[in-house]
Protein backbone atom coordinates (compact mmCIF):
# COMPACT_ATOMS: atom_id res chain seq x y z
CA UNK A 1 0.00 0.00 0.00
CA UNK A 2 1.20 3.19 -0.97
CA UNK A 3 -0.27 6.71 0.38
CA UNK A 4 -0.45 10.23 -0.84
CA UNK A 5 -0.83 12.90 1.63
CA UNK A 6 -3.06 15.98 0.50
CA UNK A 7 -4.06 19.48 2.28
CA UNK A 8 -7.75 17.64 2.51
CA UNK A 9 -7.61 14.02 2.58
CA UNK A 10 -5.37 11.23 2.15
CA UNK A 11 -5.34 8.78 -0.84
CA UNK A 12 -4.37 4.86 0.11
CA UNK A 13 -3.95 3.48 -2.78
CA UNK A 14 -3.29 -0.01 -3.73
CA UNK A 15 -5.53 -1.01 -0.24
CA UNK A 16 -4.79 -4.55 0.97
CA UNK A 17 -6.80 -6.34 2.78
CA UNK A 18 -6.36 -5.58 6.72
CA UNK A 19 -8.68 -6.51 9.33
CA UNK A 20 -11.39 -4.27 10.52
CA UNK A 21 -9.92 -3.60 13.53
CA UNK A 22 -6.69 -2.52 11.83
CA UNK A 23 -8.91 -0.09 9.65
CA UNK A 24 -10.62 1.45 12.93
CA UNK A 25 -7.50 1.95 14.93
CA UNK A 26 -5.89 3.51 11.75
CA UNK A 27 -8.73 5.46 11.67
CA UNK A 28 -9.02 6.20 15.36
CA UNK A 29 -5.31 7.35 15.32
CA UNK A 30 -5.78 10.02 12.24
CA UNK A 31 -9.13 11.62 14.04
CA UNK A 32 -10.67 11.04 11.12
CA UNK A 33 -14.76 11.78 10.89
CA UNK A 34 -17.95 10.98 8.61
CA UNK A 35 -17.65 13.66 6.10
CA UNK A 36 -21.13 13.95 4.40
CA UNK A 37 -21.27 14.06 0.19
CA UNK A 38 -17.56 12.36 0.59
CA UNK A 39 -17.88 9.45 2.79
CA UNK A 40 -21.00 6.86 2.92
CA UNK A 41 -22.85 7.46 6.08
CA UNK A 42 -21.57 6.29 9.13
CA UNK A 43 -18.27 5.59 7.62
CA UNK A 44 -15.32 7.59 7.96
CA UNK A 45 -13.55 6.75 4.77
CA UNK A 46 -14.28 5.91 1.05
CA UNK A 47 -13.39 3.34 -1.10
CA UNK A 48 -12.80 3.00 -4.93
CA UNK A 49 -12.39 0.29 -7.07
CA UNK A 50 -10.57 0.55 -10.49
CA UNK A 51 -11.08 -1.30 -13.79
CA UNK A 52 -8.19 -3.53 -12.85
CA UNK A 53 -9.73 -3.90 -9.28
CA UNK A 54 -6.66 -2.46 -7.51
CA UNK A 55 -8.91 -0.68 -4.87
CA UNK A 56 -8.19 3.10 -2.88
CA UNK A 57 -9.29 4.34 -0.05
CA UNK A 58 -9.90 8.17 0.62
CA UNK A 59 -9.76 9.87 3.59
CA UNK A 60 -10.93 13.09 4.04
CA UNK A 61 -8.59 15.31 7.15
CA UNK A 62 -11.23 16.92 9.29
CA UNK A 63 -8.50 18.13 12.05
CA UNK A 64 -5.62 19.71 12.21
CA UNK A 65 -2.34 17.55 12.26
CA UNK A 66 1.03 17.78 10.49
CA UNK A 67 1.55 15.98 7.60
CA UNK A 68 5.32 14.33 9.57
CA UNK A 69 2.84 13.03 12.20
CA UNK A 70 0.20 11.32 9.38
CA UNK A 71 3.30 9.56 7.39
CA UNK A 72 4.52 8.31 10.67
CA UNK A 73 0.92 7.20 11.69
CA UNK A 74 0.62 5.16 8.27
CA UNK A 75 3.93 3.96 8.95
CA UNK A 76 3.02 1.75 11.92
CA UNK A 77 0.23 0.04 9.63
CA UNK A 78 3.08 -0.69 7.00
CA UNK A 79 1.93 2.05 4.43
CA UNK A 80 4.30 3.90 2.70
CA UNK A 81 3.49 7.76 2.58
CA UNK A 82 4.58 11.11 0.76
CA UNK A 83 3.40 14.46 0.68
CA UNK A 84 1.40 15.11 -2.70
CA UNK A 85 2.54 18.53 -4.45
CA UNK A 86 0.04 20.82 -5.97
CA UNK A 87 2.32 19.83 -9.59
CA UNK A 88 1.81 16.45 -9.32
CA UNK A 89 -1.90 17.33 -8.90
CA UNK A 90 -2.13 19.00 -12.21
CA UNK A 91 -0.16 16.91 -14.25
Amino acid sequence: MRAIVWPSRIDIQGVGLLPHETWEDLLDELKAEHVPAFTPKGKRMSLAIHPTGRMDAFIYRTKPMAEEDIIQILGKYDIVASVGSADAASA
